[in-house]
């Protein structure tokens, strides 16, 4: 079997440098061999690839870290104080990213392993039980769609409503790679054709799914509502609003609508199990998690008895954004808590390692469930994409606006404009990986909070807040180009 290109390209042999032992738990057969077609050859086969490949996208180079952490901390002007002694995060905080760094690269390995895992197992449906096919197929469809708009929205400059977006984005590799020879390395697809094929995996996830829509469908996989969430967030990038709208709508419906709030915001986090909030979460357990990864989210943001590394730390910056009443800006100031459940607020005072400082209780129990998409999100999207559309599908934007206001203890408002609307989504979604689509949206600016450079103010589209393409991948792939911050 020739070369497969991608394993080539990616350098996974660097992996068993860059991720530590504590994730082993997470590598089981027969996904890391996947370049061996007998895999491939049964049913059985085909399905266990395609949970290898949910279980990849759960490592915390993905969505049960730095995902979530990335945004934020590139997208940070202040808000949270870097504190760790990972140099290369705060070379994120201080926007000056190297190329080098090898955190950049797992999260760019990982990603490619996953989508070579969804190639395959869709290279390969007529091995599959006509009665799992479907299924089988919209959720390959599915990882794959979704780690292709991580990769876009982290390696290329933002996509720009009614312009051409013919920037290079990120190879594009829609089938198996192993065959593909030396003279075949991808090289960056437009932005445009990437976005492209991102909606097409996820509309036809959404169809092939249909019949799974609600909180913990699918055994907690893949649903219907999960890509219709997902593509709201495409469609709001793209500037799509109505597109944006009915999707968000279609998941508020299917969950319920308001009622599925939980009672308060605090009661969103933590959980071991999926609640009637979560649109698309990432399961864990006391066995099997990244929370006790050194990239995992809760070692960032966590300070407690045993658990978290304490490395970001709230600032007043953060907690000025809210009013007097609003729950998600209150902190529990108590040296006796030990663990996450002591903890009755959105934010603590720090009893772990660096004590003293605050702490957001987003993310503070290492097998806790990862709240990736959140029906509190969805009813701020589309009161978002009806307000800049003109609309009200679903429901008016200012309805959907003070329902999340009320759950967080603050009086309704009598309108709102594009300001107030981002001002929500910040207090509502912090600390869950949305505010870099989120600048660039409302094309906020970031200040550079600390370091060279401090107090320089970035446009939502600078080539700083958008990472390099690792340079392994430059040296091996003579087809790739960098982005032009590291040029």
């Amino acid at each position: 079997m020739k070369t497969r290109i991608i394993t080539t390209l990616i350098s996974l042999f660097i992996m068993a440098a860059l991720i530590t032992s504590c994730e082993d738990f997470l590598d089981i057969e027969p996904q890391t061999a996947i370049s061996d077609d007998a895999v491939y050859d049964n049913h059985e086969g085909v399905v266990n690839a395609l949970y290898g490949a949910y279980d990849r996208m759960a490592g915390p180079q993905l969505f049960a870290g730095t995902s979530i952490f990335f945004s934020d901390l590139l997208a940070n002007s202040g808000e949270v104080g870097w504190r760790g002694t990972f140099v290369q995060y705060m070379q994120m905080n201080t926007k000056n990213l190297d190329p080098n760094d090898g955190y950049l690269t797992a999260k760019w390995v990982r990603a490619y392993k996953c989508i070579d895992l969804a190639n395959n197992v869709l290279d390969n449906l007529d091995v599959v039980n006509d009665d799992h096919k479907e299924r089988v197929e919209g959720e390959a469809k599915f990882i794959r769609g979704i780690l292709y708009q991580k990769l876009v929205g982290f390696y290329a400059a933002p996509y720009v409503e009614g312009e051409s977006n013919d920037h290079p984005g990120v190879p594009l590799v829609l089938t198996p790679t192993a065959g593909i020879g030396d003279d075949d390395y991808p090289p960056r697809e437009t932005v445009a054709n990437v976005y492209e094929s991102i909606i097409n995996d996820l509309t036809d996830a959404k169809t092939l799914l249909s019949e799974y829509t609600g909180a913990g469908d699918n055994e907690g996989r893949a649903t219907a509502s999960a890509a219709a969430a997902f593509l709201a967030r495409v469609h709001m990038s793209m500037g799509n609003w109505e597109k944006a709208a009915n999707e968000a709508d279609f998941v508020i419906n299917n969950f319920g609508g308001y009622a599925a709030l939980h009672d308060t915001p605090r009661d969103a986090f933590n959980n071991d199990a999926y609640t009637s909030e979560d649109v698309f979460m990432i399961i864990q357990s006391e066995t099997s998690n990244a929370g006790q990864a050194n990239d995992g989210i809760g070692t960032f943001f966590a300070s407690l008895v045993g658990y978290g590394r304490s490395d970001v730390h709230v600032q007043d910056m953060h907690l000025e954004k809210f009013e007097e009443n609003d729950l998600r800006g209150h902190i529990t100031d108590d040296d006796q808590i030990v663990r996450i459940t002591d903890v009755d607020d959105m934010n603590y005072i720090g009893v772990g390692r660096r004590p003293g400082n605050v702490m957001t209780s987003k993310w503070g129990r290492y097998y806790a469930n990862i709240n990736v998409i959140r029906l509190a999100e969805m009813i701020l999207t589309r009161a978002e994409a009806n307000f800049r559309n003109n609309s009200s599908i679903g429901a008016e934007p200012i309805d959907d606006i003070n329902q999340i206001r009320l759950r967080a203890g603050v009086d309704e408002w009598e309108t709102i404009d594009e300001d107030l609307i981002w001002e929500e989504r910040y207090r509502e979604l912090c600390f869950e990986g949305r505010l870099l689509d989120d600048i660039r949206r409302f094309r906020r600016e970031v200040i550079i909070p600390e370091g060279t450079g401090a107090g320089t103010a970035l446009p939502w589209n600078s080539g700083r807040l958008v990472l390099p393409i690792p340079q392994r991948e430059m040296d091996v792939n003579p087809n790739l180009v960098q982005n032009e911050a590291y040029q």
